[in-house]
């Protein structure tokens, strides 16, 4: 646009009627620069209405004599999908375009037979015509790119005043968060100046979820992609971009159907009909039922997608200009806006929800609405007195229904002018609104804000345009104060200049330039200017002011768009009758009123007799704001959102103290953060019931979930029907107000009699009942940016049938409202999720965990359906008649338990009014948790509010069977049980459960045990089930019998005066005593009694008591691991102090106690202490139920459960998946006790490896029983929990440091069965760029699965691909199995083996003929049967020839076969088929079949078999318990040895493996026992692909750590079964942050590798392996320090938090040291999981955002690409940039990440060697440093520095500075060092980052700052 052409006139003849007179200058500046004046005379006027139609119908249509060319009548054809990418060329309909003038346009011309297609188009960028931009220059910014755009052909653009040079900034502003702008460089256009919170200018994203990629220069074109799926996001290749003046256009490919958002406009669904639809967005007083594609009140450019795999993503265009946005069906979206920029942001989720959070999160959270607010409220606008406003409360409470807020519309002013009160019809207002606030109600009144002319004005006005009116318009001269104080500050909306102001608009007293319009007062009025500072205060004057006159609670800010009467019409539609002489606001024409593209927001409003303009119904376009910055047609649409902060203020000081609550009708994004909306003047039409739940969704898009619609509509009469289906709707809106309009029917639910006030009491009860719960979704909507509405598909967002579902929806999670929505309908049909599902109502479960199409009948007074989720507790409180009353009442919880039988929700709480209170800290935050037995509820953060408050009840769906008893805090209560629906009810709590403190509730269908109960020992523990023992039998033992109905408790019991051993002497020794005991001589169990023992007590040193039960006239089996000396210290300073006596009946007892406490740690005088030759048993009290450890098996929890569960230790090859309670592969008979709220442990160590099992008893108590050995018992005193695990390992032998290559991901699969299958899986890593340092052959790569051999079919060539991936940095790890095939000729291993007699064997005294039978052999070699193809041999590794042979085969293998580590397996040993007619793997064609027989005898077939030892027998799945194994000195059972097995193998595979590969290696052994660490890591075993094998995996973990191996994993994905993409994806994540980290699954099952499940996985884990790799240091240094020192590595929050009772059961999060905290998901369908942060600063590992509230269980947002991880102040963790896999990452520069504590300090250490040679620790070959930190410094003293340390330390992150330095110095050597220009401050996350700094790591150093 030239500048003399900024304002045309519209054409009306060939010559001008009238020249034109300039006007402001049309650029988008920030500040109108002049202004210019067109006279427009009446004459004009007449001429251009006349003229100005003909004219433009014969420019639009196609015959026009304007084209000289002839008409186009080439055939039109059927379109083609590329047809559906057009970009309208002539988006006006109104405008009709010949083919050449297309064409002129620069566009493209092709009809086709769809008239939706547009005929002429933009050329799309696949064609390389004249039109668009190119790139002429990119540079890369900190941010992201800069790209530079030329117009391609400045001589034709499409629309004239194109902009020349177009520049593209694109920032990647966070890993989920898109900027990307297109601006002209050369000229400030306007942009909007709303505040968005977009993170720092100068930190890039880390980890972006997205890539921009420029698919096209010439033209420009680009495209964003999700990483990890590559799904298209935006696609701009369709063409279109066009960046003019006025003219600002640009289309985008969507990735799918799915999309939602954008407003405010009537949509007709939620979901939108992309079949060339276009809608427009300019804020206007626009009904929603006047026009179907209408603009109404205020503009949202926000939408998202649902792409078709359930990933979402979000768009904004931070655009104020007016605008629409069009689709089509290919999808393609285009965006038209009419100035500003292009300013885009988009949000990358990747769920639903995570998109609105990540949105919400830039323009604001939603405000917190006060507790009164979300009450029902009450308005008519035309109650016209107060006397009808006092019948509808009357009617309302008449019916008790319930109400909070009631309304003054603007009726209830004189005549309708703001901040006055109508002292006729409402006199006594004030009167009466007081006293509905004393009696707990609030009040809400209008504000339209548009102050009225002083009548003074009036009387001007109206003596100049109206001379012949009634002349009593201009009596009263009193002045109207709001006018005359806005007119002294100077500050309504303004004309340009006075030149252009119409005559009719020139007020001769004040001679301002107002801009004057027409609303609801009977006068012109102005438009206050909330863009100026003052207008606020003015504005909070007279609302203080007002506020005396008139009391309230909440404002309620109406017509703000800002909307005027009549714009540019002849006569306005509410003016005064009598008033001959009309008057209106009138524009003159101009490029801002009349701009080139009207938009649809004009257009759409078209007329036979006129066309309409941006103006109509508002102000001129050519308005001026903010004192001439701003131009009212750039900022139109933020009228409201302005208005809306300034409000909310003057509120607060007019009611101080108070939150009170807004209620805007125009918003715009960020208008959230302040008020709340309602969806317009709607209609009492029926299809208003569904659009108003689009609405409600979308505004919950758009961050402001306070939403509702005017209940039984605004516009016409309702009827009974529909204002009860209405109310039914309403009670669960958000902001639940019924309202109409003036002049039609009362609506209030009482006016209608029964018929609608019963359904309505009832539908508002259930709201208030629930309201704590709709409380607590705001706060999670204010705090985390949630929706508080939201639609099925945001929960379930990869189920289809969801998508487009908007006539029911959720509120949060867990509550579905099914409404009813037509009328007279008799059946309603809905959809129900795959989940559980609850009917409200009833509480019947309806589904479980299915998805369901759902079809029931509808009465006239059937209720509104709601469905309950399981899964979820919802919080909820006794209703009453307003929240003041219920807020008193007492609470309740509504648990509805999942298919697993859990719930989970929680509760916010604050006074409901107050300001700011969760930022203050001044709030009640509990989480409730529940199974089927109990309902827990936890408080977070607590406060004084509750202490008057009670938990009244307690309603648990989906319960099985009818309770027994019901527990509250441990004492009986009684309880109702709805055995047909399955419902428990618990009520009448209030006396026993106050809210200001946790409890716990539970149920069972059997009682719980007494205290005597709870202490007995069992008298017949071969019994599973007492019921089958009788009383006579229970008597023949010698025993007490006793029935019980509490689960475990034994029925016959072992008396405690007869039953164990007296005291007969005692001998001091040394350092302990020898203590002589003598058997009672009563009660015999199983074998025959020692009667004679001795018991010897050592005090080790000042931490370690040995205590050792033996027969000394006979020489017992005692276990032969060697343990490490811990003799040392003195009696004065040790830990502990203990006795032994008999008690009172005589009977010897052994007490331990802690000195320092007195509390008492062993205990035996609970009795049952038996000692016989092959069954010994022993108790103990325990002084808590805080007991850990004891393995191997699966738990189902870290912290153990005591109630009567016993479990096995008995080395087996037993999968975790299949049994419960099993004997696993290890043994480790070693447990911890947390003691007391001090946080003393201690634990103790049985060295004892017979068959045994371990009981628990609820007193508490433990048992021990073990078939053979003796009892040896080392108790470790702690007093802090690592200090206890250190003790151990003392004793047993420090951890093995791993290599460091052995830290990095590492993959395998039984079942590759071929190399080729093996390649693919690693190739699919590596081009996945996941980091990966490890492959394993199982198995399948043996020839015919024997050890030492590779099969040269199937994995032929596979020597040279492992020296290949060798080459590449990467290692190579094989399996042994320990079974040696005998049968195959010439078959090395087992001929050395022949040579050496190093085979398990049957004894001497075996019978000859049964030997042949089983063995067919000549030798007593025991032979079994287990993957080769025939029998085996099992070497004896405690044969000390075994480990000189067992080397010596890995060292010559390690000559073809160049593997790293050695895995070994089945070594429990495994034997299949023992005692069965045949192995499982036997060939069944293969006859006779064979398997390993065990004969009857003592040993096989004990006296007593431990019950918990899975197996008919001792032998099943191994060998015989007969057979002997040979030491150098003694022969053994392998009934004593079983479990030794795989720890007798470990050290001699470690040892061949470090001969062979002359380095440090790694072996995995799967069979352990205590000293195992030693040399070998381990995995958990034969898992399965079950969401709870990822949980339990974590106890697995954490109780290796207790055990002294650390380097422990799991089957990352599971072994067993096939996985699926979410759990793989999960499991990665997890895995990603076990010390040995392997994907790992089985035979027959499909692949698993990450990268087999596509780019989400892949991508997915990627990340989390990429963040693993950059802590391998830290890690690597926790390995470091548990070899020296001992310690966990992995450890539980109970280690670092002892004295936090929270952290004793947590076992869902896990530490990596100290220092990182790792929560991960380990449910199905989860995108968020609850996280616990003990009292500490906790810092956001990705963000470096402080957690607020530490001592607090959070809610953590954690989308299925995401683990959350934290990291705790107080520690420096050093780092290292990731590389594909450690032989390159170790060349990488280093890191820090300092997290300061409280006090600002924090300190670390780095250890570091070459990470693969022996003993560097032993030889001091290695680097050690110390780092240190204040508030001002962070330092590096080197320790030891034997090792050559070259890397860099380039990255340094220090979170919590509070301020940005202003200097950063380094000073080593040398002078200081500026590294000032490294440093970049988030002031957001008070984080500082130095990238580059190039600190050598080879010297001290310390780095200052200011």
């Amino acid at each position: 646009m030239k500048p003399e052409n900024h304002y045309e006139t519209v054409e009306l003849t060939e010559e001008p009627i009238a020249s034109p007179k300039p006007f402001p200058e049309v650029k988008q500046r920030r500040k109108v620069d002049r202004i210019i004046l067109a006279v427009v005379v009446v004459a004009i006027i007449v001429i251009v209405a006349v003229i100005v139609p003909v004219t433009l119908n014969m420019k639009k249509s196609p015959e026009s004599p304007a084209s000289s060319s002839p008409p186009d009548t080439s055939p039109v054809r059927a379109p083609t999908q590329a047809d559906y990418l057009r970009v309208d060329c002539s988006p006006d309909p109104k405008e009709v375009l010949t083919k050449e003038q297309c064409q002129n346009r620069g566009c493209l011309h092709d009809p086709t037979n769809n008239a939706d297609i547009p005929v002429c188009y933009f050329p799309p960028s696949s064609k390389n015509g004249e039109g668009g931009y190119r790139v002429s220059n990119k540079e890369d910014t900190k941010l992201g790119r800069r790209i530079t755009l030329e117009l391609k052909n400045p001589a034709r653009p499409p629309y004239k005043d194109a902009v020349a040079t177009v520049e593209l900034v694109v920032e990647e502003r966070g890993d989920n968060f898109l900027r990307f702008k297109f601006h002209d460089p050369n000229d400030q256009r306007y942009e909007v100046p709303v505040p968005l919170d977009r993170g720092p200018d100068h930190i890039r994203a880390s980890q972006p979820r997205y890539k921009f990629v420029i698919t096209a220069e010439d033209p420009f074109s680009f495209q964003i992609l999700r990483r990890g799926t590559d799904t298209v996001l935006w696609d701009t290749s369709v063409g279109g971009f066009t960046f003019a003046d006025q003219f600002l256009q640009i289309a985008t490919k969507l990735p799918s159907m799915n999309i939602y958002g954008f407003g405010e406009n009537p949509h007709k669904s939620f979901r939108h009909d992309l079949n060339f639809k276009t809608w427009p967005m300019f804020s206007r007083d626009q009904p929603p039922s006047f026009n179907d594609y209408g603009n109404l009140y205020g503009v949202h450019p926000f939408y998202t997608c649902l792409e078709n795999d359930g990933n979402s993503h979000g768009v904004l265009l931070l655009n104020s200009n007016a605008m629409d946005y069009s689709f089509t069906s290919a999808p393609m979206l285009t965006y038209r806006t009419i100035g500003g920029i292009l300013d885009f942001y988009m949000f990358f989720g990747p769920s639903p929800e995570n998109v609105i959070q990540q949105y919400t999160e830039v323009i604001g959270r939603p405000y917190m609405p006060p507790y009164w607010s979300l009450g029902f409220q009450l308005c008519q606008y035309g109650y016209k007195n107060l006397t009808n406003l006092q019948a509808a409360v009357n009617r309302t409470r008449e019916y008790n229904i319930p109400q909070d807020v009631q309304y003054a519309d603007i009726d209830h002013m004189d005549e309708r002018k703001d901040f006055t009160v109508d002292p006729v019809n409402f006199g006594g207002l004030q009167a009466y609104f007081t006293h509905l606030q004393d009696n707990g109600m609030h009040i809400i009144i209008i504000l339209v804000s548009f102050p009225h002319i002083s009548l003074e004005h009036e009387k001007y006005l109206f003596s100049t345009l109206y001379q012949d009116s009634d002349p009593a318009l201009i009596t009263n001269n009193t002045n109207y104060e709001p006018y005359d104080l806005g007119l002294q500050e100077d500050l309504y909306i303004k004309w340009p200049n006075e030149s252009v102001i119409p005559d009719t608009d020139k007020p001769d007293i004040s001679g301002t330039r107002n801009m004057h319009g027409w609303v609801w007062p009977s006068g012109k009025a102005v438009f206050p200017d909330f863009f100026l500072n003052r207008t606020a205060d003015f504005w909070r004057n007279l609302t203080v002011k007002h506020v005396k006159t008139l009391t309230f609670d909440g404002l309620w800010i109406d017509m703000n768009e800002p909307a005027n009467f009549g714009t540019n019409l002849e006569k306005i539609w509410n003016w005064p009758e009598g008033m001959a002489s009309y008057w209106s606001l009138k524009c003159p024409e101009n490029s801002y009123d009349d701009p080139p593209y009207r938009t649809k927001a004009a257009y759409t409003y078209d007329s036979e007799s006129r066309e309409a303009r941006l103006s109509d119904n508002t102000l001129c376009m050519i308005a001026e704001q903010e004192d001439g910055q701003q131009l009212h047609y750039n900022v139109h649409s933020l009228y409201g959102w302005s208005q809306t902060e300034p409000t909310l203020n003057a509120l607060r000081a007019a009611v101080p103290g108070k939150r009170g609550m807004v209620i805007s009708r125009s918003t715009y994004p960020g208008s959230g953060r302040h008020a709340g909306h309602w969806l317009g003047d709607n209609d009492s039409r029926w299809p208003h019931l569904h659009e108003s739940i689009i609405g409600m969704l979308e505004f919950n898009l758009f961050g402001i979930p306070y939403i509702g619609a005017d209940i039984c509509g605004f516009w016409g009469e309702t009827t009974a029907e529909m204002c009860k289906r209405w109310m039914e709707l309403g009670a669960f809106y958000p902001f639940s107000r019924n309202h109409n309009g003036i002049d039609n029917m009362p609506q209030d639910p009482g006016y209608f009699g029964e018929e609608v006030a019963v359904p309505s009491r009832e539908a508002l009860l259930i709201r208030y009942r629930l309201l704590p719960y709709l409380y607590t979704l705001f706060h999670i909507a204010h705090t985390r940016g949630n929706t508080v509405i939201r639609p099925l598909m945001h929960e379930f967002p990869t189920d289809n049938r969801t998508w487009g579902i908007d006539r029911q929806f959720l509120w949060g999670p867990a509550f579905m409202i099914v409404p009813v929505l037509e009328q007279g309908v008799t059946s309603l049909a809905f959809y129900l999720p795959k989940a559980r599902w609850y009917d409200y109502h009833t509480g019947a479960m309806v589904t479980n965990n299915e998805a369901k199409d759902m079809s029931l009948p509808i009465k006239p007074d059937s209720p509104i359906h709601l469905y309950v989720r399981g899964g979820f507790v919802i919080p909820g409180q006794e209703p009453d008649l307003n929240t003041v009353a219920s807020r008193q009442r007492p609470f309740s919880l509504l648990v509805a338990l999942d298919d697993q039988e859990t719930a989970m929700g929680e509760l916010f709480w604050d006074d409901g009014d107050s300001i700011d209170t969760y930022e203050s800290g001044d709030y009640f935050l509990a989480k409730f948790k529940a199974n089927q037995m109990q309902v827990e509820m936890e408080i977070q953060h607590n406060n004084d509010m509750m202490s008057n408050l009670t938990m009244g009840s307690i309603t648990v769906l989906g319960v099985k069977e009818r309770p027994l008893a019901a527990y509250v805090n441990g004492k009986l209560h009684f309880f109702d049980y709805d055995s047909e629906n399955r419902v428990l009810k618990i009520d009448g709590l209030a006396p026993y459960l106050k809210m200001n403190e946790s409890f716990i509730v539970e149920w069972s269908a059997t009682p719980k045990a007494t205290e005597e109960e709870k202490e007995r020992l069992d008298c017949f523990p071969e019994s599973a089930d007492h019921r089958h023992i009788t009383e006579q039998e229970c008597l023949k033992r010698r025993c007490l019998w006793k029935l019980s109905l509490a689960p475990g408790v034994p029925y016959c019991y072992l008396p405690k005066d007869t039953v164990g051993y007296t005291l007969k002497s005692v001998t001091d020794t040394a350092n302990g005593k020898v203590v002589t005991l003598q058997w009672l001589g009563q009660v015999k169990m199983f074998d025959n009694p020692v009667r004679e023992l001795n018991l010897k007590i050592e005090e080790l040193n000042d931490h370690t008591l040995h205590f050792k039960f033996h027969d000394p006239n006979n020489d017992r089996y005692e276990v032969p691991v060697p343990l490490e000396n811990v003799e040392g210290g003195n009696s004065n300073t040790r830990l502990y102090e203990y006795e032994t006596k008999n008690d009172t009946n005589g009977i010897f007892y052994l007490r331990v106690w802690r000195k320092s406490t007195n509390i008492t740690l062993w205990d035996s005088r609970i009795g049952g202490f038996v000692f016989e030759d092959r069954y010994i048993q022993i108790s103990t009290r325990l002084p808590s139920q805080n007991v850990y450890g004891f393995g191997e098996n699966k738990h189902h929890s870290f912290r153990h459960d005591m109630n009567f569960n016993t479990w096995p230790m008995f080395s087996r090859d037993q999968p975790p998946p299949f049994g419960e309670r099993g004997n696993l592969y290890g043994v480790h008979p070693f447990y911890t006790c947390l003691e007391d709220n001090n946080g003393n442990m201690h634990g103790v160590f049985l060295l004892n490896s017979n068959a045994m099992e371990y009981k628990f008893l609820p007193a508490p108590g433990l048992t021990y029983r073990t078939i053979g050995g003796v009892l040896d018992f080392y108790v470790f005193l702690g007093p802090e929990p690592e200090d206890v695990v250190k003790q151990y390992e003392g004793l047993i032998g420090k951890p093995h440091l791993p290599p460091y290559w052995s830290l990095g991901f590492q993959l395998c699969r039984y079942g590759y069965n071929s190399l080729r299958e093996l390649k693919a899986a690693v190739d699919r890593t590596v081009n996945a760029s996941i980091p990966y340092d490890i492959q394993y052959a199982d198995i399948d790569h043996m020839d015919g699965q024997m050890d030492f051999t590779v099969d040269q079919v199937n994995f032929k060539g596979l020597e040279d691909y492992i020296r290949d991936l060798q080459s590449q940095g990467m290692r190579f790890i094989i399996i042994l199995d320990p079974a040696l095939i005998t049968n195959v000729s010439g078959y090395r291993p087992y001929d050395m083996g022949l040579e050496r007699d190093i085979f398990i064997k049957w004894p001497q005294n075996y019978s000859t003929h049964h030997l042949k039978v089983v063995n067919n052999e000549n030798n007593m070699n025991m032979l079994g049967y287990v993957w080769p193809r025939g029998k085996v041999v099992f070497p004896d590794f405690l044969n000390p020839n075994s480990s000189a042979y067992w080397q010596k085969l890995i060292v010559d293998h390690h000559k073809n076969v160049s593997f790293d580590g050695l895995w070994i397996d089945m070594n429990e040993p495994a034997n299949f088929g023992t005692n069965e007619e045949r192995p499982f793997n036997w060939p069944k064609d293969v006859k006779p079949y064979w398997s390993l027989h065990c004969p009857e005898n003592e040993w096989d077939d004990p006296p007593y078999k431990p019950r918990a030892v899975y197996g008919p027998r001792l032998s099943d799945k191994t060998l015989c318990m007969i057979g002997v194994q040979q030491s150098a000195d003694r022969e053994y059972r392998h009934y004593d040895v079983h479990s030794l097995y795989g720890w007798s193998q470990t050290e001699p595979t470690l040892l061949g493996a470090e001969h062979a590969t002359g380095e440090r290696s790694i072996v995995i052994s799967r069979s352990t026992y205590p000293s195992s660490g030693k040399y070998a890591g381990h995995w958990l075993g034969d898992n399965a692909s079950q969401w709870s094998n990822l949980y339990q995996s974590i106890i697995g973990m954490l109780e290796f750590n207790l055990f002294g191996i650390p380097y422990i994993g799991a089957d990352i994905c599971g072994y067993f079964d096939d996985t699926t993409p979410e759990l793989c994806q999960r499991w990665m994540q997890l895995g990603a942050f076990y010390p040995f980290s392997r994907n790992h699954n089985g035979y027959g099952y499909r692949p698993q590798d990450p990268a087999v499940f596509g780019p989400v996985v892949a991508e997915s884990s990627r990340r989390a392996l990429e963040i693993r790799y950059t802590l391998l240091p830290y890690l690597y240094t926790l390995f470091y320090r548990a070899h020296t020192e001992g310690g966990t590595v992995i450890r539980p929050l109970l280690h670092e938090f002892p004295r936090d009772p929270k952290t004793w059961s947590v076992d869902r999060q896990f530490l990596w040291g100290p220092a990182l905290l790792i929560s991960p998901v380990l449910e199905q369908g989860r995108v968020e999981v609850d996280a616990y942060f003990p009292e500490a600063r906790w810092f956001d590992y990705y963000t470096g955002t402080e957690i607020k509230g530490s001592g607090q269980t959070h809610t953590l947002d954690a989308p299925m690409d995401y683990i959350p991880l934290h990291v705790r102040g107080g520690y420096i963790i050093p780092t290292q940039a990731p590389a594909n896999n450690t032989h390159f990452s170790r060349m990488n520069p280093f890191g820090l990440l300092v997290v300061p504590d409280s006090s600002g300090t924090a300190s670390g250490e780095l250890f570091w060697d070459d990470g693969s040679s022996k003993d560097t620790v032993k030889n001091e070959t290695f680097f050690h440093a110390k780092f240190s930190s204040n508030r001002t410094t962070l330092s590096m003293e080197i320790k030891k520095a034997n090792f050559n340390i070259t890397e860099t330390l380039d990255n340094l992150r220090i979170m919590g500075i509070e301020t940005e330095p202003a200097m950063f110095s380094l000073t080593s050597v040398g002078s200081p060092l500026d590294l000032m220009d490294k440093a970049i401050y988030n002031s957001k996350t008070k984080e500082v980052i130095l990238k580059n700094a190039g600190i050598s790591l080879q010297m001290d150093f310390v780095l200052s700052w200011q």
